[in-house]
């Protein structure tokens, strides 16, 4: 496999794998590292290799449809995939949607007895990504099987689902402002989307 590296305007890093560009965005690494900095007990680096694995799920999807892969995006905001075939059949996007969570869950299925923090962290990326949001797993799957004519419905059921969540951690007094942010960021991506 032929190789190579250079710096990208906008990305801290582009590297070329056969015919896949695998670009690392500058936001991606200072993530990574402020949250390493913060965590002591190395609980962001197998969050990472929960996430890794949810990937390689779509990947190995993406494979196996022979769409092939022609980029892969690392970002603040995470990783994402771009198959070399564009047009894929139905059967085929949902199976490349939904590989992701699949190997999640099956994973927390195998690590629950030896593993049971991870086998949870496998639990909740898994089950996260099959939750009905346009940016995520469920949201691309349920848009397969709905069409347009079902997106509206989809919007307003996500919206509604985003803003209970926030009043559900508001009367449970949970503090964390990840979970608000990432609440009302999924609920803004659907009104603007």
């Amino acid at each position: 496999m032929g190789g190579g590296m250079r710096a990208d305007r906008g990305a801290a890093l582009e590297l070329r794998i056969g015919g896949c560009r695998i670009v690392v965005g500058f936001g991606f690494p200072a993530v990574v590292a402020a949250a390493c900095c913060l965590d002591r007990r190395t609980l962001v680096l197998v969050t990472l290799g929960v996430c890794l694995l949810h990937e390689l799920g779509h990947g190995a999807a993406l494979w196996a449809t022979r769409a092939g892969l022609r980029e892969v995006r690392l970002s603040a905001a995470g990783m994402r995939m771009r198959p070399r075939r564009a047009l894929l059949t139905r059967g085929q996007a949902l199976a490349v949607c939904l590989s992701g969570p699949a190997v999640n869950l099956l994973a927390a299925v195998l690590l629950w007895r030896v593993r049971h923090e991870t086998a949870l962290l496998h639990l909740a990326m898994g089950t996260f990504n099959l939750l009905p949001y346009r940016l995520l797993d469920g949201g691309t799957a349920l848009g397969l099987f709905l069409g347009e004519t079902g997106e509206r419905v989809r919007r307003i059921v996500c919206v509604g689902m985003a803003a209970g969540f926030v009043v559900w951690m508001m009367r449970m007094h949970v503090t964390s402002p990840f979970l608000y942010g990432m609440a009302v960021y999924l609920g803004a991506a659907e009104v603007s989307g």
